[in-house]
């Protein structure tokens, strides 16, 4: 593989969105940056001799034909949107890997018995929608123009206004993958978290992804003078949101163990000013887990503790369900084969779940799914200090590069 190729490939997409003043790379789904980004995607795709297609939701698609074109393709990718001042590797990376993987092929002539089909995926963040991995589920059919329009952005634009007015192809029955439509799903990420730097290992194996369930809590009391109101006769929502975000903390703590966790990421003060007490408060909860139980119970005791604390403070409560994704777990024979890859490069691993929701969720509902991980340092992520090493993307897209070559025999079958 050509490691300058790909730094020079994530230093020109990270010109698209980059924040001087912070730092941080600003690709938000369906704006004008993450839109180029995509352009820019398949322009080298075509450079690469590769077929592409945007489908009605703006995924990028290009493809290499294998030896036999009848056999399912293989698909290797990942998103190119980022959160607010994100980092330069998050989803990035697996992109210009699998591009980086057509290029490999294409010059040392390799051709796969499969067919080799790339993709990036939009809107997998769930910064702009609180709704995350919105492009695989469209292209798995777990997502319907009837669902883009009952979802909003923070300025109240819907899904699907903003799909339909970029839209650069019309909705087909090619845009949908089913199963046995692909023989398998790779996506190479960086962790997002400390365990491989700390265990001075150089890939991640995922064997499970955990999935969020979150929510949006609008809580409302009264707005009144902070100075002339007597403490006993305030109905504070500020106060409650408190009392709210560490009681979340408290029950993900007890239920650690079980690879649960809490957040509460967002808040929302109003009138938000020194002298009022604020009335309304608007918080969003993301509850993670790698096993639905587990997750499930966490979800259950945070609802009856919202209900417990808001009725002793008399405080109205609204709690709005944002959804649920599925924990699943991975492809054991993909694995296996880049395990083999490892020990063949003399490249450490560790067989990990991942706590970061990814488009390999969907995609493993349809097809086998594997997701490799290479360190980040600090486990920093979705941030300008987003860092990782070039020699350990290095040894992340070779391991990429020949898991897939092994997957896309005709004679490795799957299940």
């Amino acid at each position: 593989m050509n490691l300058d190729t790909v730094m020079s490939h994530l230093d020109t997409f990270n010109n698209y969105g980059f924040n001087t003043e912070t730092g941080g790379t600003n690709r938000i789904a369906f704006r004008h940056a993450e839109r180029l980004a995509a352009l820019k995607f398949s322009m080298l795709c075509q450079e690469a001799g590769l077929d592409v297609r945007f489908d009605y939701f703006g995924n990028v698609i290009a493809r290499r034909e294998g030896k036999k074109p009848n056999l399912p393709p293989v698909m290797i990718g990942s998103h190119i949107d980022t959160v607010k001042d994100g980092g330069r590797y998050d989803g990035l990376l697996g992109v210009v890997a699998a591009l980086q993987l057509m290029l490999h092929l294409k010059e040392h002539q390799i051709e796969t018995d499969h067919p080799i089909e790339i993709v990036a995926f939009t809107a997998e963040e769930s910064a702009r929608f609180n709704t995350a991995t919105l492009g695989s589920k469209y292209i798995t059919g777990n997502l319907s123009q009837d669902d883009m329009k009952e979802i909003k952005d923070n300025e109240g634009k819907t899904l699907f206004q903003l799909v339909d007015t970029l839209k650069q192809s019309l909705p087909s029955e090619q845009d949908f993958y089913h199963q046995g439509d692909l023989k398998a799903f790779l996506e190479l990420h960086i962790e997002q978290g400390p365990i491989l730097q700390n265990k001075h290992k150089d890939i991640g194996i995922v064997t499970h992804i955990a999935a969020p369930h979150r929510f949006k809590v609008k809580l409302t009391g009264e707005t009144s003078h902070s100075g002339s109101t007597p403490m006993p006769m305030r109905y504070d929502a500020l106060t409650a949101a408190s009392e709210i975000i560490l009681q979340v903390e408290a029950i993900a703590q007890h239920y650690h163990k079980a690879g649960v966790v809490a957040t509460v990421g967002h808040l929302d003060a109003f009138p938000n000013i020194m002298n009022a007490i604020p009335g309304d408060v608007t918080l969003l909860i993301d509850i993670r887990g790698k096993e639905l139980e587990s997750r499930e119970q966490v979800a259950t005791e945070v609802q009856q503790a919202i209900s417990e604390i808001t009725k002793r403070r008399n405080i109205q409560a609204e709690v709005k369900d944002l959804g649920q994704d599925m924990p699943v777990g991975l492809n054991a024979e993909i694995a296996q084969i880049t395990k083999q890859v490892c020990e063949q490069h003399d490249y450490s691993y560790r067989f990990m779940f991942s706590g970061a929701g990814h488009d390999s969720m969907n995609m493993a509902l349809i097809c086998p799914t594997s997701m490799l991980f290479i360190p980040c340092k600090d486990g920093i992520s979705h941030s300008p200090k987003e860092s990782v090493e070039p020699e350990e993307i290095e040894k992340g897209i070779q391991t990429l590069i020949d898991t897939v070559i092994e997957v896309a025999k005709a004679d490795v079958k799957l299940q």
